[in-house]
């Protein structure tokens, strides 16, 4: 039976594990540039815009988050001031329903109502208003999925339109198939000189990045005793059950961390994150077995066979 009261006292430990910020020289280096859209673009002659790809599951949500949480909305008596803005691209993508979107992101009323060129001053009127120094497009990808070449190219216009009239940087993220969106127009390519590509952790090639994150995330989390994430062949284990994907990673120790945390455990073992991966990873990742019930033996074996296809 689930224990209500149990959970309530552990609520706030969980929260704290969500709000972990793990600072690998990739998320700098893009949180980085990310930060000079926002800061430098009102010194530019042109405002100066970034595209973030990834694919899903890498951590591109955790470096809006982060950048998010630098710039945030502030209350005035008059209106709300919001320095960022984060709209998803819609599918299928219009310019009608991105500007909707964009309007939804900035508060407005009634935000599907108007004709384009209504939607566009009105988006307009809002941006400046709100002080927005900066508009990111997440779900970019949608801008040339199930679209007409005449539908993407004129999205596209729309977003260099709109950078052009605001003033304002935008920031597109999505996957990396999202790029082919700039083969509709040469001018759109042309203002996005800053470009990051975030991939998954790979623990075979680059081990020590792998185990530095396991190090700094294990620090973060609210237990009295090491868990040994990054001890012996636990970053094999865990690269193995997440595939290096910065979601599924989190998305295992935080159900790990629930277990041990309902149950008193001064800390995460094995066994737990063996049960988190039966609940959260199992049917998402379909692998041989469960990596966290296997022995080193056969752990090093599942590793040289990877290494093996590798080479």
């Amino acid at each position: 039976m689930f224990d209500d009261k149990k959970y309530d006292s552990i609520r706030a430990m969980l929260a704290k594990i969500d709000q972990i910020r793990v600072k690998t020289p990739t998320f700098n280096f893009v949180l980085n540039n990310m930060t000079r859209c926002f800061s430098e673009s009102r010194d530019r002659m042109e405002p100066l815009c970034m595209i973030v790809t990834g694919e899903s599951g890498v951590g591109k949500s955790t470096l809006i988050r982060a950048i998010l949480d630098l710039h945030k909305p502030a209350e005035h008596e008059e209106f709300t001031e919001k320095p960022i803005i984060v709209a998803s691209v819609p599918l299928p993508s219009t310019i009608k329903a991105l500007y909707s979107e964009l309007l939804m992101a900035l508060g407005a009323g009634f935000p599907d109502r108007g004709s384009i060129e209504e939607k566009r001053i009105k988006l307009l009127e809002l941006l400046r208003r709100c002080k927005t120094r900066l508009i990111i497009l997440d779900e970019f990808q949608h801008l040339v999925e199930r679209g007409t070449r005449p539908r993407i190219e004129a999205v596209a216009d729309a977003i260099k339109t709109l950078i052009n009239q605001s003033g304002i940087p935008i920031i597109l993220v999505g996957i990396p198939s999202a790029l082919s969106v700039l083969e509709y127009s040469t001018q759109l390519a042309g203002r996005f000189p800053l470009r990051a590509h975030i991939p998954p952790f790979d623990w075979l090639n680059r081990p020590q990045e792998f185990v530095k994150l396991l190090s700094y995330y294990e620090k973060a989390l609210p237990f009295d005793m090491p868990s040994g994430l990054a001890d012996d062949w636990n970053p094999a284990r865990i690269y193995l059950a997440t595939g290096g994907y910065f979601r599924l990673f989190t998305s295992l120790i935080r159900e790990a961390a629930r277990t041990a945390l309902m149950q008193d455990s001064p800390r995460i073992e094995v066994e737990h994150l063996a049960t988190s991966f039966d609940t959260v990873l199992r049917d998402a990742r379909r692998l041989r077995g469960n990596p966290f019930r296997m022995d080193n033996r056969e752990i090093e074996q599942w590793v040289s066979t990877m290494q093996g296809a590798k080479a």
